[in-house]
């Protein structure tokens, strides 16, 4: 019994310093709010928001350091489309591999929108919120989607993302 106690006590600590060392990869920065408000048909959702870094930079900084891939939620917090696919994150819909780092940046934050827009590429129709995109750990542009999807799509997305970037590499 006493063996067992020990143990737990072990892991509770273990526990807590993995914690603590993952608190450390994020940044006080907050999520910048809405400069534009929420339109007369866009429903405000209660949010289950996952953890993410909100400063762009960091993330970017942090991915290629730990050699992960990132998946970046570019968007807007009064926007239903970027509320549900916080909802899809924090709920575990769309669980982020072990080989991601989350961004949650806001398109309302000038130095956001400046690093978003000098590093990726709209490639698609890229009118809706949120746009999510992948990144590889050598910071290239993987993947990139504008709008609502659902969680199997976002899945596969970052599949295929990770997929094709393994195919390539030496």
């Amino acid at each position: 019994m006493r063996h067992m106690i020990v143990r737990l006590g072990c892991l509770l600590a273990m526990g807590a310093l993995s914690c603590i060392a993952q608190a450390e990869t994020f940044s006080d920065k907050p999520f910048a709010p809405s400069t534009v408000p929420a339109g007369a048909n866009c429903v405000q959702l209660k949010v289950v928001k996952p953890r993410g870094e909100h400063d762009l930079r960091k993330a970017m900084d942090n991915a290629k350091a730990k050699n992960k891939f990132l998946l970046i939620q570019y968007g807007r917090e009064n926007c239903t489309n970027c509320q549900k696919v916080w909802n899809m994150l924090g709920n575990g819909s769309i669980p982020l591999p072990e080989d991601f780092l989350y961004a949650d940046v806001s398109v309302d934050d000038p130095e956001t929108r400046a690093i978003f827009e000098e590093t990726f590429s709209v490639t698609d129709a890229g009118r809706y919120y949120p746009f999510l995109v992948v990144m590889g750990p050598d910071g290239s542009q993987l993947a990139f989607r504008s709008g609502l999807g659902t969680p199997e799509e976002y899945n596969a997305m970052m599949r295929t993302a990770r997929d094709d970037y393994n195919a390539w590499q030496p």
